[in-house]
């Protein structure tokens, strides 16, 4: 019976130093958050690149309309031929071919603005990542944590299901390094983001 009980003094002594050994590793992390949505608007490189994209899309767009209203034109001549006579199924045919060749294209060019906007996405992140690693290889960050800075809108239900859902409860001030990440972004823009905050 001693034994038993000194057994179970023995891995409730074990218990708490594994719990208090594992709190002290805790205490000894430096943990940084970091909000990557913020610091992809402050990037005016990534913006410019991305508005150049939507641009084409909507011209590309607006050539499309075009196509089609031309392609729609062109089938009112259908009209001046006996359904079933040479000329319409002529006619048919090539109108046929045009709005299956457009419709290809179509999808083509939007394949590849999506591809090229995913392939931006990328690309960007990778980057800020690399800032990041630099940064908290430089002040002893050890952990970063993704978070949205902004203000939950009670009269969003996505701004608040968005912060419900967020990983970040409580945060200090100081463990924020977006405006450090953001300064340097704008260092290798040559640009100077105002109102996004200073750095320590």
């Amino acid at each position: 019976m001693k034994t038993k009980r000194w057994i179970a003094a023995f891995f409730a002594c074990l218990a708490i130093t594994t719990f208090a050994n594992t709190t002290s590793t805790m205490a000894q992390t430096k943990v940084a958050i970091v909000d990557v949505g913020l610091i992809f608007k402050s990037h005016t490189s990534f913006e410019q690149r991305l508005e150049a994209l939507k641009t084409e899309a909507e011209q590309f767009k607006s050539v499309s309309l075009q196509q089609q209203q031309q392609l729609m034109q062109k089938a009112e001549a259908l009209k001046q031929y006996q359904p079933g006579s040479q000329e319409f199924k002529n006619l048919e045919t090539k109108l046929a071919q045009e709005s299956a060749a457009m419709e290809v294209d179509q999808r083509d060019k939007m394949r590849s603005l999506m591809q090229q906007e995913a392939q931006l996405h990328f690309q960007t992140y990778a980057d800020v990542n690399k800032l990041i690693a630099t940064y908290c290889e430089s002040t002893g960050v050890q952990l970063v944590l993704r978070f949205n800075s902004q203000e939950m809108d009670p009269r969003n239900p996505n701004s608040v299901m968005q912060r419900v859902n967020g990983s970040v409860v409580y945060h200090d001030p100081y463990n924020d390094i977006t405006p450090q990440i953001v300064a340097r972004i704008s260092q290798l823009n040559g640009t100077a983001n105002a109102g996004v905050g200073s750095t320590r």
